[in-house]
This record gives C-alpha cells, sequence and structure tokens, in this order.
C-alpha cells in the first residue's frame, strides 16, 4: 500500500439527524471528521449548508473543533440537511433522507481550489452527497482526480443512489467500506461472482480495481481483505443504545490507525472499539468528547 499523505479532506455531508423529540448534528462525513479531531488528526471537512437555523447548529459543533479546516460553503436556496430518523426499537433506526438539500450541491469554488492547491492529500467521502447529478458530482471528480488515497465509505440508502455513477464513484478506490447489505446489494447489482464472504470481496476488489475492502457485519464483527489476505475482528459486547453513527467510527478509527501505519490487525480491533463505543450513545457524537475519548486509541 502507498503511504498516506499527511494532509487529508473530507467531503460531503453535514445535517440535522431529527429524532422527533431531540436532534442531532450528525451526516457520514461530518461525523468521520469531527471523531478524526478527537483523536488528534486535523483533516480539512468540505460541505454546504444553508441559511438557516441547522446551518448555526453545525457551525456552533465546529466550534469544538477549533482548529479544523472547514470549507463549509452557504446556499441562499437550499435548507441544511436533514434526516428524519424513526426508531424501530432494539437499537435500530429507519432514516428518511430528504430530497435537493445544501449537501447535494458542494461547489468547486474558489475557496476550495485554493484549500486544496499544491498539496498531495488524502480524501474521505461517501455516495449520499453525490446521488444528484449535479455541482457534487463534478466537485467530486476533482478532488478525486488529485487524491493521492482514497477511502470510499458508502451509503446506499433506496432511492438515493444510482448504479452508473456508483460504480464510477468506486472504482480504483484505495479503501472501499460497506456493511454486509451493501456487500450484498453491490454483488448483485454488477453480477459479481463469489458464494463465500472472502470469494464475494475478492470478486468486488477484482471487478473494480480497489486495493482493499472493509465490510462491517453488525454483531458479527468486520473484515478486511487486501487483495491476498481476510482479516476478521469481533464485535465488542456492549449495551447497546443505538447503533446511528458506528459505522462512521469505524471508519475515522481505521484511517486514524492507517495513518499511523499500524497493522491491519490493530486498526481492526481498533475500529471495532470506537464503533461499539459509539453504540452506546444516543446520536453519532458524544456530548462529551474529553471524557468519550480517554483511554480509546
Amino acid at each position: 500500500m502507498n503511504e498516506i499523505p499527511s494532509v487529508g479532506w473530507i467531503v460531503g455531508e453535514c445535517l440535522i439527524d431529527d429524532f422527533g423529540d431531540f436532534r442531532r448534528v450528525g451526516g457520514a462525513p461530518f461525523n468521520v471528521a469531527c471523531h478524526l479531531w478527537s483523536l488528534g488528526d486535523r483533516p480539512g471537512f468540505i460541505s454546504r449548508v444553508g441559511q438557516d437555523p441547522a446551518a448555526a447548529e453545525i457551525r456552533q459543533y465546529l466550534q469544538r473543533c477549533p482548529d479544523m479546516h472547514a470549507v463549509l460553503q452557504e446556499d441562499a436556496t437550499l435548507p441544511t440537511g436533514r434526516v428524519l430518523v424513526h426508531d424501530l426499537g432494539g437499537g435500530e433506526h429507519r432514516f428518511e433522507i430528504l430530497p435537493q438539500q445544501a449537501y447535494d450541491a458542494i461547489a468547486w469554488d474558489g475557496e476550495l481550489q485554493e484549500s486544496i492547491k499544491n498539496q498531495p492529500f488524502w480524501l474521505y467521502h461517501g455516495s449520499l452527497a453525490f446521488r444528484e447529478d449535479g455541482p457534487g458530482r463534478s466537485t467530486w471528480r476533482h478532488l478525486a482526480a488529485q487524491a493521492a488515497w482514497r477511502f470510499v465509505d458508502i451509503n446506499l440508502r433506496a432511492g438515493n443512489w444510482e448504479p452508473n455513477f456508483l460504480a464510477e464513484l468506486i472504482q480504483g478506490a484505495s479503501v472501499l467500506k460497506c456493511n454486509q447489505e451493501e456487500l450484498d446489494i453491490l454483488r448483485r447489482e454488477f453480477f459479481l461472482a463469489g458464494d463465500s464472504l472472502q470469494g464475494a470481496v475478492a470478486a468486488l476488489a477484482k471487478h473494480f480495481s480497489i486495493a482493499e475492502v472493509l465490510v462491517t457485519r453488525g454483531a458479527e464483527g468486520a473484515i478486511h481483505w487486501d487483495g491476498a489476505n481476510l482479516w476478521q475482528s469481533r464485535a465488542p459486547q456492549v449495551p447497546i443504545q443505538d447503533t446511528v453513527g458506528a459505522g462512521d467510527a469505524f471508519s475515522a478509527a481505521w484511517i486514524h490507525a492507517k495513518i499511523r501505519g499500524r497493522p491491519v490487525a490493530q486498526a481492526l480491533r481498533a475500529a471495532s472499539d470506537l464503533a461499539a463505543r459509539v453504540c452506546t450513545l444516543t446520536g453519532a457524537l458524544p456530548r462529551n468528547p474529553d471524557e468519550f475519548y480517554q483511554d480509546l486509541m
């Protein structure tokens, strides 16, 4: 694996998770950025918000990360992203993702171009912020073309992705992360061979020229495939409050470990530990970060 640059950028949605009786700041890329900041890394964050109270909530939360380089564009027409979270019981939720949100229109503007120029960088992104064929996809193409290492964390919510662009999005990724359900979707959608779990991830990696694949499997833990070896980790047993943001925590801890050159087994263990700890929270991010991250990594 090529050495990962020290400079990193995270691009995608920041939004409000609306649970009905309370709200939390969230969005997978935003969560990853905040976790990494608390773990001692300093990636930049790129997104877009509206001109509304939700944008003020996000800006206020970012004050907890005072030296994070946030390129937070402002949209005069579209609202700040919001997701309606419906409690299904047992720590599980259904997410109602609203259309035409500010994060759908992240622009390749002068501030962003100036921020990333003349420096090698790693890039984290998902798929949700690029669900529409608009300025966000163009911005992603510019960033992906310049990134030295690219971590792709897909989020295949029904009605919020389409196969042709998804194939472009994951092609040539340094790391692709998905959950078990998403792996099964990819197998069906792209007619991938492989009857076993190892066969499935090997076929996926080969089909899209992906260097590494991570698959989270809930209570069954997680796996990592590097083209030759399959690594597995167990999920720590914790009292689950909800699972919102657990996958984002997994991604953040994995990136944190790999930036530091830690071996796969150690990175998997760290990622699983942080994901489990987030499952003890309500929402994706801790309200008391100083206490939450103690003795973690």
